[in-house]
């Protein structure tokens, strides 16, 4: 047997998108802290922006910038943060879609049942490096604290509350922790969520990586495949001009 080409172009979607992401976060981290503040200024709009098609609001070009300035990396990181547990739980999906008409693989329609299934094929995968298989424990919960930290910025104000932690996906092998430094001893006191660009790279990574894990687990155990898809281990370097014109979604 071979490698389904359906499944595979679900993958190289996700994880184009994925880098995708990477490569905007960084590119925009570099201009934002390099760039001149009075030429920022110079380009904005004068006293007042177009809010609707009908309403102008008045604001301070120069307070925006100074506020900016205080918050940018919280908020670029949110906004990727929230980007990314889209793409990924876009591809999960898919996937699902696209498995459902094989024997016992139940169709999922919502994000936290379709982890727990991809969670269940991976816990014994023969996919990935021994390192890789060895961290899925972590990576798989790093995934889920990801989902209940953007359920905090779309429906609680981007703050934790009680069910941040009550929602967490309920499985032993799966490691449950808050990520890094924003470890919350008692989320009932609501403190907002400050995700950092070092916490957004790990995000990034352990998506990425059990994305990888996901497709070659899917391609082995349904397809029979026994080479894993491997990228990285061609050596070659990540083609921009691909990846950000959306060349693969053509191939759909």
């Amino acid at each position: 047997m071979s490698r389904d080409t359906s499944i595979e172009n679900i993958f190289l979607v996700a994880d184009d998108a994925i880098q995708g992401l990477w490569g905007l976060h960084t590119f925009t981290n570099a201009a934002v802290n390099t760039a001149d503040r009075a030429r920022i200024m110079s380009r904005l709009p004068t006293g007042a922006f177009q809010l609707t098609h009908e309403w102008a609001r008045l604001y301070n070009p120069e307070e925006l910038t100074r506020q900016m300035d205080l918050v940018f990396e919280f908020v670029h990181c949110r906004n990727s943060l929230v980007l990314l547990v889209s793409l990924f739980e876009g591809a999960i999906l898919r996937f699902n879609e696209q498995l459902r008409s094989l024997p016992h693989v139940q169709k999922h329609t919502t994000y936290k049942p379709l982890l727990k299934w991809i969670f269940g094929l991976v816990r014994d995968t023969q996919s990935g490096s021994p390192a890789m298989r060895k961290r899925l424990p972590e990576t798989c919960g790093e995934i889920d604290n990801a989902r209940r930290l953007r359920n905090c910025f779309a429906h609680n104000n981007g703050r934790y509350n009680r069910f941040y932690l009550d929602d967490a996906i309920q499985d032993k092998w799966v490691s449950v922790r808050p990520h890094g430094s924003n470890l919350i001893a008692d989320v009932d006191k609501r403190e907002k969520i400050l995700v950092i660009n070092d916490h957004l790279e790990g995000f990034i990574r352990s998506h990425i990586e059990v994305l990888h894990v996901v497709h070659n687990t899917i391609q082995r155990k349904f397809f029979g495949e026994s080479q894993d898809y491997s990228y990285a281990a061609e050596g070659k370097q990540i083609e921009w001009h691909r990846i950000l014109s959306g060349e693969t979604f053509l191939r759909m």
